[in-house]
């Protein structure tokens, strides 16, 4: 049985504080970049942070090729794919509204799994979690996604498209990859930050013409330094320590703490309809994460 102490309780809502934080910054970031030069920014800050702490320890990357397409997967599906998804999202919705979408990934990674893991079947419990999770969702984004013309939708689909590949990154993760989790976070970043690189060059990015402010600089700043390494490194320490079962509960802390943050710091509105749909979602996320199963639902490359 895992112990849990004042430090680890400490450093868990730390984690849940950077990656609830990421939802604010990013909106600020791309007020003034666009949403590929912010991600290969942080990703860049992050790569290099997560790269020292791997050499530090003595480890290296695998030579294996079949390990670099785990770093490949992992570092698309986890990073480069969702952090530009959610980026784009966010020139498009507020971020209170992101970060409660981003709260209906744990539901997206329980169908994953029962589709493509055996043992991972659902059950009474996390079907009408998954329900649950999807009745949020449908009151989140109301009648409007009916048309399927408005902007906003565009944005929100875009953010659901995030949770899918973070999912999809969580499930590959269980059934694929056996390398220690820090040489995963190194591999899986660096190839990251040089397919958003890529990307963003063959996209037509003027470099040349990109003016840094104090806020886009800061949010590159940040992202790359607290929501991404940082993060990563303090969520690789905590799980061995406190199991992963204590570990996947910052899933309700999340969207919660991305909404508040929101509506405290940059004036964002938080309505009766977003207010219910967010208790819909943690209610479901609880639901189907928590005792009555087997496992749960975690989440390996996070969060924004």
């Amino acid at each position: 049985m895992h112990k849990t102490t004042l430090f680890h309780l400490s450093l868990w809502l730390l984690l849940a504080a950077m990656w609830s934080s990421s939802y604010v910054v990013i909106k600020i970031g791309v007020a003034t970049l666009e949403p590929a030069l912010l991600v290969f920014g942080r990703m860049l800050v992050g790569s290099l942070i997560i790269f020292s702490a791997l050499k530090m320890r003595g480890l290296s990357l695998s030579k294996d090729p079949a390990d670099w397409v785990s770093y490949a997967m992992t570092g698309l599906l986890g990073s480069a794919l969702p952090f530009l998804l959610i980026s784009y999202g966010e020139q498009l919705v507020d971020s209170a509204l992101t970060s409660i979408l981003m709260g209906t990934s744990p539901m997206v990674t329980l169908l994953l799994a029962a589709w493509l893991v055996p043992e991972e079947a659902l059950t009474l419990r996390t079907t009408l979690g998954v329900l649950g999770g999807l009745t949020g969702v449908a009151i989140l984004v109301g009648p409007g996604a009916l048309s399927g013309l408005g902007v906003q939708v565009t944005g929100q689909f875009a953010i659901l498209a995030a949770t899918a590949s973070y999912a999809t990154s969580t499930v590959y993760i269980r059934k694929y990859v056996k390398r220690p989790p820090l040489e995963m976070a190194a591999g899986s970043m660096i190839v990251g930050t040089v397919t958003i690189g890529i990307y963003a060059v063959a996209a037509g990015t003027d470099f040349s013409a990109i003016e840094l402010t104090g806020s886009s600089l800061g949010a590159v700043v940040y992202l790359g330094v607290i929501s991404t390494a940082c993060a990563n490194l303090i969520y690789f320490y905590l799980v061995p320590k406190i199991g992963a079962n204590r570990m996947s509960q910052v899933n309700f802390a999340v969207p919660v703490g991305g909404a508040i943050l929101s509506v405290v710091l940059l004036g964002e509105a938080m309505t009766p309809q977003r207010f219910i749909a967010l208790l819909v979602i943690i209610g479901s996320v609880y639901l189907g994460t928590t005792k009555g199963r087997g496992r749960v639902a975690e989440q390996t490359d996070e969060t924004a």
